[in-house]
């Protein structure tokens, strides 16, 4: 009988096949409702965020509980040289202003909804340590991303957390500058941070109520409040994108 003979052609052919079908594999469980086989896979499976990325907002087990909000805030030395803050610049209603007031428009609240649930994810996975040093930076003294991974990897264990934390807290920190740049161009930004706002919704046996019951009966809302980052700018491209959908929407 004879062997068929090996060759590279044949080789590469079978390594492509076994990673499709183990990535198949990957985005099956990751895209399953969530359940105890998903939540053991959800370490091999962290590859597919942000890009192949799936949830069940919209359905059970797990439908919107809440209204979620990105905001900036950016910091600055006023003329006589002491430091001063810009406002809060609710990033969300700005995305939301597509469906608010257009008919027609590109998809409302992509940023915050690609951003801001695995960015809440990861700083969560941190330990409470790590997020002191996270979060506990002073406007006079913001940290780099340099800076912010060693403080954070000599902190505590386990340091596998640390790089996809960073991940998201830069691009939260990109755009943060992004936009606080193009909504206070004579500015000189010496610091920005962002904050996450969750506002749960009514309770489902109060929601027959009258609005100011509906008001009454609905939690207040609370806000996680990031660290302060040296400004960290986007591409050219990506700032110019930015300042002109703040400048249409904003």
């Amino acid at each position: 009988m004879r062997v068929p003979r090996v060759t590279l052609r044949s080789a590469f052919i079978a390594v492509a096949v076994a990673l499709v079908g183990l990535h198949l594999v990957s985005v099956t469980l990751a895209a399953l409702p969530p359940n105890r086989y998903s939540d053991a896979a959800r370490e091999q499976t962290a590859y597919l965020s942000p890009y192949f990325a799936q949830n069940w907002r919209l359905f059970a087990p797990s439908p919107i509980s809440e209204d979620r909000d990105l905001l900036f805030q950016g910091a600055y030395l006023a003329a006589d040289g002491t430091p001063a803050t810009t406002g809060w610049i609710d990033w969300t209603d700005v995305e939301l202003d597509l469906v608010r007031h257009r008919l027609i428009g590109g998809r409302a609240g992509y940023v915050t909804n690609k951003l801001v649930t695995p960015l809440r994810a990861r700083t969560a996975a941190l330990t409470d340590l790590q997020r002191v040093v996270a979060t506990g930076t002073s406007q006079e003294t913001p940290l780099s991303f340099n800076e912010l991974a060693s403080a954070l990897r000599g902190a505590d264990a386990p340091v596998a957390t640390v790089t996809p934390f960073l991940r998201y807290e830069r691009a939260a920190t990109r755009l943060a500058t992004d936009v606080l740049e193009a909504r206070y161009p004579d500015v000189e930004l010496t610091a920005v941070r962002y904050s996450v706002r969750r506002h749960p919704v009514v309770p489902f046996s109060a929601r027959q109520g009258t609005a100011a019951e509906r008001a009454a009966n609905r939690p207040a809302a609370v806000e996680d409040v990031g660290g302060w980052r040296r400004p960290a700018r986007g591409r050219e491209g990506d700032r110019a994108s930015v300042a002109d959908f703040l400048r249409r929407h904003g």
